[in-house]
């Protein structure tokens, strides 16, 4: 996974693709967002994964991880692509599959996900993927909503 950090950077450093994730993050940033998903892999042995396109390039990526939602453990699904991959489908096809795998693979019967308000397209797209809008949550110091899976 670190011979990913110069593409999760340039995700990390576009302003359209991370408007509606928090905003763009520094290098600094980058580094512990990477550190943090590496230790995941280590400790878990699932969680980020890069998403190619069928010529081998960086789409974008997708996770399954331990998430803390007010003081409970839970098991979240995420994604995001290039802001080139927008529009074709991706999101919800990523999504589905990322919750047959917490199903499937991991035994989870609830999986979660968090979006900000301001994210229409992904309440849409967890929403196609069967997960519901349960509550509103802080993650981060940023109110979220919170779907999950029915």
């Amino acid at each position: 996974m670190a011979k990913h950090f110069e593409t999760i950077r340039a995700m990390d450093s576009d302003p359209q693709y991370m408007a509606l994730l928090g905003g763009t993050r520094d290098e600094a940033a980058t580094r512990a967002y990477l550190t943090r998903n590496l230790k995941h892999w280590e400790d878990y042995r699932f969680g980020l994964w890069m998403l190619r396109d069928l010529q081998g390039e960086i789409a974008g990526r997708c996770v399954l991880r331990h998430l803390a939602v007010e003081g409970a453990d839970e098991v979240e699904l995420g994604y995001g692509f290039h802001t080139r991959y927008w529009g074709r489908g991706l999101a919800t096809e990523i999504a589905k599959e990322l919750l047959r795998l917490g199903r499937s693979e991991l035994g989870r019967r609830s999986i979660v996900a968090i979006t900000t308000r301001a994210n229409i397209g992904s309440q849409r797209v967890l929403e196609k993927t069967g997960l519901v809008f349960e509550r509103d949550v802080q993650h981060d110091g940023v109110p979220h909503l919170l779907y999950r899976s029915v």
